[in-house]
């Protein structure tokens, strides 16, 4: 029966008992979006199952330019950074999209999450950008850096961290409004990732192969030596300790003590770049490539599986970010980029 048909018209009204078990699908406490209008009706949530980046649908070239980061702020809200200075922003899930115009002089390559509604922006041009107020406005705190800014995180407690190609490291203590330049930390940089790891743990792959850690909140760094066969395009944290990157020549390598050492884990067939990723949570990880693809894997990173080209032209794929709710998001290379989303609400009700 129909829940409508019940007298139930939105999440927040449905009550589910999180320890039962629904003809074979598992109940989870999901939650409902504190919105004027709830995401069950909209189509955006389904309480029955999660899909994790299984399935992917083309929106089309919603957006204006190309599209090289992006970030979700939370309740729904989500920005992405283009290559034609502009940033883009979601209210309902990635579903529909605003231009908010010019916010920056360069080229947006990194966008990160501070919480309470504040996020930073930043890219080739050496400047910082900041928003308070959920990424609807941005301001420009000037020159910080000394070269382009691929990557930045957020490590909690209002301190946040971002290296450049220039090998410096500037972190910030107060929710990214003033920065401290740490000098060079990084004996080579180039294209630059990061993540964070908990426990004031955080590591940095650089061009050159090498990993650079920090255990204390990204006040002090130390330089692992040279992990990978080639330039680290991502590296990201998996929780419960592990971590993966993936290097030019399309080789995993993975930590599973918070990135403190490193073992090659499997080739995904290169040489490739994979410029995207995420993680899903549950031991579900997503990368994409340079031709399209879109690996999962289900196991924290140790088999991979290649869903095929989503982009059916073969494009780069850029930003992915989670939403929370078992939606996702990508975009590729094209210009203007286009739009996949992934949701378990291809199907609303099952049955």
């Amino acid at each position: 029966m129909s829940l409508l048909l019940k007298g139930i018209t939105a999440l927040s009204e449905l009550t589910i008992d999180v320890d039962k078990d629904w003809g074979e699908y598992s109940i989870e406490n999901i939650g409902a979006p504190q919105a004027d209008v709830d995401a069950l009706p909209r189509g955006l949530v389904d309480i029955y199952s999660k899909d994790w980046g299984l399935n992917w649908a083309d929106l089309g070239a919603i957006i204006g330019g190309r599209i090289a980061s992006g970030a979700y702020l939370g309740n729904g809200i989500v920005v992405l950074g283009g290559v034609d200075h502009h940033i883009y922003r979601s209210t309902d899930y990635g579903l529909t999209w605003a231009d908010l115009g010019v916010i920056s002089s360069e080229e947006i390559y990194a966008i990160a999450s501070l919480g309470n509604g504040i996020a930073i922006a930043m890219g080739d041009g050496e400047h910082v950008y900041r928003s308070t107020d959920d990424g609807l406005n941005w301001a420009d705190l000037g020159v910080i850096a000394n070269d382009e800014i691929h990557s930045a995180a957020y490590l909690g407690n209002g301190i946040a961290v971002f290296p450049d190609r220039d090998g410096h490291v500037y972190r910030s203590i107060d929710y990214g409004l003033n920065w401290a330049d740490l000098g060079v930390v990084l004996a080579v940089a180039s294209y630059l990732d990061m993540d964070y790891m908990g426990t004031g743990i955080a590591c940095i792959g650089s061009d050159s192969g090498r990993v650079y850690r920090s255990i204390d909140y990204g006040l002090n760094w130390a330089d692992l030596g040279v992990i990978a066969s080639g330039a680290i395009y991502a590296l990201v944290y998996l929780g419960n300790g592990v971590a993966i990157l993936v290097d030019q020549n399309s080789q995993i390598y993975r930590s599973t003590d918070y990135g403190a050492t490193w073992a090659f884990t499997v080739d995904l067939g290169g040489p490739n770049w994979f410029y995207g990723h995420s993680y899903l949570g549950s031991g579900i990880c997503l990368l994409g490539d340079a031709f399209g693809h879109m690996f999962r894997s289900t196991d924290f990173g140790l088999t991979w599986t290649d869903l095929g080209d989503i982009t059916a032209a073969g494009e780069d794929l850029y930003a992915i970010v989670d939403l929370g709710n078992g939606i996702f998001i990508t975009t590729d290379d094209t210009n203007p980029s286009r739009l996949y989303r992934s949701t378990s609400a291809f199907q609303l009700w099952r049955g």
